[in-house]
């Protein structure tokens, strides 16, 4: 009589990643490479690692991103659409007023932050990346992102609930220059009444009404 003892199944030293269709996958990767951009920063993340993190050959991540290049380009694209997605989905409400849409983007960065934390920490690691190949990008980033907040500036200057004497572009730099600053007070786990008291009194430097123009000379 044969035995119905069964020798035990052997497992796999590392538990893969479930199969996804390319366009799954694709995102699933992007995903991970984000964190390990996050936790490793621009010039440190490879291929290997995000395998690692994604549960995946080294190969699969070639497959979606054949070359380092290719990989920072695809992170810093993901970044640079969160952001300018959500500027142009806020700078859109013009069911508010010029001055309220600022407070509102600034509110939701603040926000994202904490909600989307691999985001900002990718992203102020771009900001000071002055190096040939991501450096130039941002800059287009930025520009993109500054042109949005000037015409909501030009806007409120229109609607009289901003300073009149401002150009658009400067004020929208220097908004956009903050976002260093709220992004520092929330990884540094400052209480909300910091946060929005930052904000406030960036915002009432821009729209507060009868200020003078400062001097020329």
């Amino acid at each position: 009589m044969k035995s119905k003892h069964r020798s035990p199944v052997r497992k796999s030293a590392r538990q893969r990643a479930s199969r996804l269709a390319p366009e799954a996958r694709r995102r699933q990767l992007l995903g991970c490479a984000l964190r390990v951009f996050a936790r490793r920063g621009i010039g440190e993340a490879r291929h290997a690692e995000i395998a690692k993190e994604g549960k995946v050959a080294v190969a699969t991540v070639f497959v979606y991103f054949p070359t380092r290049k290719a990989l920072v380009e695809a992170v810093l694209g993901e970044v640079a659409s969160f952001y300018i997605e959500m500027a142009r989905r806020i700078h859109a409400r013009h069911d508010l007023r010029a001055s309220e849409v600022l407070l509102r983007h600034a509110e939701e960065f603040s926000a994202s932050v904490v909600t989307h934390e691999d985001y900002a920490r990718v992203w102020l690691d771009w900001s000071t990346s002055i190096r040939e190949g991501v450096w130039p990008r941002y800059l287009e980033f930025q520009r993109e992102v500054a042109e949005i907040v000037a015409n909501t500036i030009a806007r409120g200057q229109r609607e009289g609930n901003i300073q009149a004497y401002l150009e658009p572009h400067f004020a929208a730099l220097l908004m956009i220059s903050a976002a260093h600053m709220v992004a520092q007070l929330q990884f540094s786990h400052q209480p909300p009444h910091i946060l929005s008291g930052f904000m406030q009194t960036l915002l009432h430097a821009v729209t507060r009404k009868g200020a003078a123009a400062p001097s020329s000379s």
